[in-house]
């Protein structure tokens, strides 16, 4: 070995122990992270794969093959998967994910990262962040004079009471103080000889699969399909995002169609329920970022898919509770 390679590696050495901090969120000396789009040019919405290529230095070690996005990723960028990473016999790491963008013009790909350790002093364990890269996202709507595409925010829940409760309420009370007052002009004797009544016990409260199911039901009945497409698709995956919310305590109004999707529970996101999932959500998302416009029988179809979607997500979470009751 020659002098300077000998000086290389002690900078190196000094600069991890004395320089940079326990917790490192960069590229060391001897790593790097290719990050690289299989097509520079995709549609809005289309699935963009990335080709992941990682070499570490020889004293690395990972905590994780599994890369993970670098904090939040925007409303309009989706990852539909990420490929475990494996070790080739020259010690390159290579593995893939699939990307959705939609929003045209240049997007950058999301900054993965994973955790790792180096055998030196000083660096117990660090972050290890991939190489930038940007993909050309090509709109659907290709008419000039078309307005630029927005960011489109999701509806937020409008806070208060049901106004049908409130009055359903009012007529309750109304009815409680007539009674009273029929009851004091009557006297003690009428009340003697006429047997009290009963308080009816409140209505129950349905159930948030119930609640669901008319919510779709009415959509349906709307005809939106046929009439304003974009309304009908917003309008039935509001129902889906509103049945988490009420049924698994998900706060699925203020996510992204990626955030609630990696915040499912397990027995929701399994197997066939999660390609149920991304391909009724993808289409929601197609619809309501890029335009797309489907005929009245593909809407149709999206209604009927949201339903079975919805039945079998009611079944999985009823056959988890049969479960927990039988051990």
């Amino acid at each position: 070995m020659t002098p300077g390679w000998h000086l290389t590696r002690l900078l190196a050495t000094l600069a991890v122990a004395f320089a940079l901090p326990r917790t490192l969120a960069a590229q060391l000396h001897g790593q790097h992270w290719d990050v690289t789009p299989e097509a520079v040019r995709a549609t809005v919405g289309d699935p963009v794969t990335l080709v992941f290529r990682l070499r570490l230095d020889e004293r690395d070690l990972l905590f994780d093959t599994v890369p993970k996005p670098a904090g939040s990723t925007p409303d309009w960028v989706r990852i539909l998967s990420v490929e475990k990473l494996q070790r080739q016999p020259d010690r390159i790491f290579t593995g893939r994910a699939r990307v959705a963008f939609y929003r045209p013009g240049r997007q950058a790909v999301p900054v993965f990262e994973l955790p790792f350790m180096r055998s030196v002093k000083g660096l117990s364990r660090g972050t290890l962040s991939s190489d930038s890269a940007s993909v050309e996202i090509v709109p659907l709507v290709t008419d000039p004079s078309s307005a630029t595409l927005r960011d489109i925010k999701e509806p937020m829940k409008a806070p208060g009471p049901d106004p049908l409760e409130v009055l359903l309420g009012l007529s309750a009370l109304a009815a409680a103080g007539w009674l009273a007052w029929r009851a004091r002009r009557r006297g003690p004797a009428a009340e003697s000889a006429t047997p009290p009544i009963a308080a009816s016990p409140p209505p129950e409260r349905p159930e948030p699969y119930e609640i669901a199911l008319d919510r779709l039901a009415a959509v349906e009945a709307e005809r939106w399909g046929a009439q304003d497409v974009a309304r009908h698709y917003e309008a039935v995956a509001d129902a889906l995002r509103d049945y988490l919310e009420a049924a698994e305590a998900l706060p699925a109004r203020e996510r992204t169609t990626a955030e609630l999707l990696w915040s499912l529970p397990p027995r929701l996101s399994a197997g066939p329920l999660r390609r149920q999932h991304e391909s009724l959500f993808d289409e929601a998302d197609l619809v309501k970022f890029a335009r797309r416009r489907p005929d009245p029988a593909s809407a149709a179809a999206f209604l009927g898919r949201a339903r079975t979607l919805l039945a079998a997500w009611r079944e999985a979470a009823a056959a988890e509770e049969t479960v927990d009751a039988l051990r």
